[in-house]
């Protein structure tokens, strides 16, 4: 077993991740118009149901979202800032793909309200490539692999029960509302740490 494949049936426990039901090929036919390859475990990550498919806003979508045939099972975890992050799915990589706005071997994998998180893509095979933020076409490092970023995803999960701290709105407002959400973004920061990320964030910051 894989430490990518340990991480995300760790994951599964929370969300609809569950094991593969598409093919390496599959990833690989609708990753062609990536002129590198990615590393094992981002395609091993594509393969897995519940890892990000489809289209937010589709070419014919009326703005409704009703003609959306995206899903992701990380994304429940957003329900109050699901405007603001998004895990990127392969087709949508596709349309934002721009070699002559940044480096072409970085594909989108996170979009978020301040910038966006790429995976390295490789001329030859890797087993693990780092993830990135790239802010005015400059890269820094966000977690040394993607397995890295899974594995601070799961066990984010594990100890504080989300990726995205929102405590129960009865308590808003409230020095105890603080108090909790202080500690469990804490706990995060602890965790990403951890796994390498040297801004302390799991997805944002």
């Amino acid at each position: 077993m894989s430490v990518m494949t340990e991480a995300l049936e760790r994951i599964s426990i929370y969300c609809e991740l569950s094991e593969p039901d598409r093919p390496r090929e599959e990833i690989e036919k609708k990753l062609s118009f990536f002129p590198f390859q990615l590393s094992d475990e981002a395609y091993e990550f594509y393969q897995w149901a519940g890892a990000p498919v489809g289209m937010m806003w589709p070419d014919d979508d009326d703005g409704s979202y009703s003609n959306s045939t995206y899903s992701c099972a990380l994304e429940r975890f957003f329900e109050s800032v699901s405007d603001l992050i998004h895990f990127v799915s392969i087709e949508e990589a596709k349309g934002y793909y721009s070699p002559s706005f940044h480096d072409p071997k970085y594909l989108q994998f996170v979009s978020y309200e301040n910038g966006s998180l790429f995976i390295a893509g490789s001329e030859t095979k890797v087993e693990n490539s780092p993830v990135l933020q790239l802010e005015e076409c400059d890269p820094s490092l966000w977690f040394p692999s993607l397995t890295n970023m899974m594995l601070a995803i799961a066990e984010s999960l594990e100890t504080v029960g989300t990726i995205w701290p929102a405590p129960s709105i009865e308590d808003y407002g409230t020095n105890k509302y603080h108090e909790k959400i202080q500690k469990q973004w804490q706990v995060m920061e602890a965790i990403a740490q951890k796994y390498g990320s040297p801004t302390a964030s799991i997805l944002t910051n």
